[in-house]
């Protein structure tokens, strides 16, 4: 904790701590247990006051779309068939529900016809409040900040509703932050939740910055459709990420190559949103597959100038209030060209940002502003993999 309060985060989101069978934990048998392979509920407790002290805020992540198949809800199916008072908390269930044998698939609905986490029916009433309790809980007894609900666009609405009235009646600044990985705008509306995972923005920030499939043009136009998506509220809140548990790390995805990678974590410090880093980017963790990018944190080496430069690009966001609350315009993006500037502005202050993610030297010119930080900047040339932040 004193690591990540060193670094300017201000916020961390846990994958599921709750006692499971499977590594990931996505598979929750017992969602009031903290999994004995993470440690204890007094150790939950710990961290929340320690975190808090140091001005951090913890989410649990909340996996209710689908349960383990031994969680006690289901077993109970699994014996009693359509007499089970748990039947109707689950999908498309035959009568006699069983589970396959190795290498056939379920003839229940569950999460990736994986047989051991069956799909729940959120709009069942009890489990409805089951799941509602089970936020509450967290809130009252262990201060957690919010949730990051797992697949929530396969939530029930209703049951969204719910959790979110009982959460806020909680505590009412806990944020609720959704796993959706198109389109979020109906579930962002103010009744549902407070903020979604911003998907779209990696995909637009892969073509640009890692992929170069597009250009500044290109760019501009997808990304000033996350501008207009949603509500202005919504618009902050959104959680922008580059890397998450669930895809490819975007430094690998750009070859290794620093460059347009610090290009991308620069743009993402400056967007509109919540800019949020998965453990261990800062220190130039890579990986393709679920093995690679679910690597160990290496909390002994790594890369240690790219960890200066993630310091540097948090701690400017931190100074210059326009990127956090300023409203956004793109100055330059023009068809055929990978050089980019944009401002953010308030009231009485601006920042300009100007990025060149081209192969060839770049003029730019800001005679009224004020150099904050630059590099790869020399005599109004940028030069490619080049960026300059001024502020007036």
């Amino acid at each position: 904790l004193d690591y990540i309060a060193s670094m300017g985060f201000n916020c961390i989101y846990l994958n599921p701590i709750f006692a499971a069978e499977s590594y990931h934990r996505y598979d929750t048998l017992d969602y009031y247990q903290v999994d004995p392979h993470m440690g204890s509920k007094e150790d939950v407790r710990a961290l929340v006051e320690k975190a808090h002290s140091l001005g951090i805020r913890v989410l649990l992540d909340g996996v209710f779309n689908h349960i383990s198949s031994s969680h006690f809800l289901f077993q109970d199916v699994l014996r009693n068939g359509m007499e089970s008072k748990y039947y109707s908390c689950f999908y498309q269930l035959p009568a006699k529900p069983k589970l396959p044998a190795p290498g056939e698939l379920p003839e229940y609905t569950c999460f990736s016809y994986v047989a051991s986490m069956p799909k729940t029916n959120t709009a069942d009433p009890y489990l409805r409040q089951y799941f509602c309790d089970v936020g509450v809980y967290w809130i009252r007894e262990f201060d957690i900040d919010g949730w990051r609900l797992d697949v929530a666009n396969e939530l029930d609405d209703g049951f969204l509703r719910a959790f979110r009235t009982a959460v806020k009646a909680a505590k009412p600044d806990a944020v609720i932050v959704g796993e959706v990985w198109e389109n979020a705008a109906h579930y962002l509306n103010g009744d549902m939740m407070d903020s979604a995972m911003n998907y779209d923005f990696r995909r637009y920030c892969r073509r640009f910055f890692a992929e170069e499939t597009v250009d500044a043009e290109t760019f501009d136009t997808n990304v000033s459709t996350l501008l207009l998506r949603y509500r202005e509220n919504a618009l902050f809140a959104q959680l922008n990420l580059l890397d998450s548990h669930d895809v490819s790390r975007f430094l690998s995805l750009c070859g290794g190559g620093n460059a347009s990678y610090r290009l991308a974590i620069l743009f993402m410090m400056c967007f509109v949103g919540m800019p949020t880093i998965f453990y261990g980017d800062e220190l130039g963790v890579q990986g393709m597959q679920e093995e690679e990018y679910r690597a160990p944190m290496p909390w002994k080496g790594g890369d240690l100038a790219l960890l200066g430069f993630f310091r540097k690009a948090i701690a400017m966001r931190h100074t210059l209030s326009p990127l956090r609350e300023g409203s956004f315009q793109m100055l330059s993006a023009e068809g055929g060209s990978r050089v980019i500037r944009f401002r953010r502005y308030t009231g009485t202050e601006s920042v300009t940002v100007s990025i060149n993610a081209g192969k060839a030297d770049a003029a730019v010119s800001f005679p009224e502003e004020k150099l904050y930080w630059a590099e790869g900047f020399q005599n109004g040339v940028l030069s490619p993999g080049g960026f300059a932040v001024t502020f007036r």
